[in-house]
């Protein structure tokens, strides 16, 4: 058997709250938002921190509710956006637009710095390629001829 939805019951407790927050905002001048915010967002926890000191029943985790269920959070929402309020789940747009810049440059520099290291590999591996020719080169005349051939250099 299915558990029966937590909507309603949230709901049922949510309207009468949002209802004496636009109550108080509309008292107090259109001024100050009434819903509880941090950094021009609504506070969703302490939205249900609110509800949860009205009604039992309700439990800090049913904060996800706010953030899943359509009507829920629409009806915050509404209240929200007449108090100046970004909305549930929303993101500030220049935060997300610098974190994504952040997080591009940093990518673009470890990228830069592998390419370095990877065209340092390759002139290593290069040069291990001619030397191992050339060893290839002395050994088969060794095997052919008998003779040591000296390359570079005698003290």
């Amino acid at each position: 058997m299915a558990k029966p939805s937590i909507v309603p019951l949230i709901a049922a407790v949510l309207e009468p709250y949002l209802e004496e927050r636009q109550q108080a905002w509309e008292a107090a001048g259109r001024r100050t938002p009434t819903l509880p915010a941090t950094n021009g967002k609504v506070n969703v926890r302490q939205v249900v921190l609110d509800l949860h000191a009205r009604d039992d029943r309700i439990v800090p985790h049913h904060e996800q509710h706010l953030f899943t269920k359509p009507e829920l959070r629409a009806a915050v929402d509404a209240i929200a956006t007449q108090q100046g309020l970004a909305t549930i789940g929303s993101r500030s747009a220049g935060g997300g637009d610098d974190a994504a810049r952040r997080r591009i440059s940093r990518l673009s520099d470890e990228a830069s710095d592998l390419r370095q290291v990877v065209a340092e590999r390759e002139v290593v591996i290069d040069a291990l390629r001619r030397e191992v020719a050339s060893l290839r080169g002395q050994l088969s005349l060794l095997e052919e001829t008998g003779m040591v051939v000296r390359l570079g250099s005698a003290p």
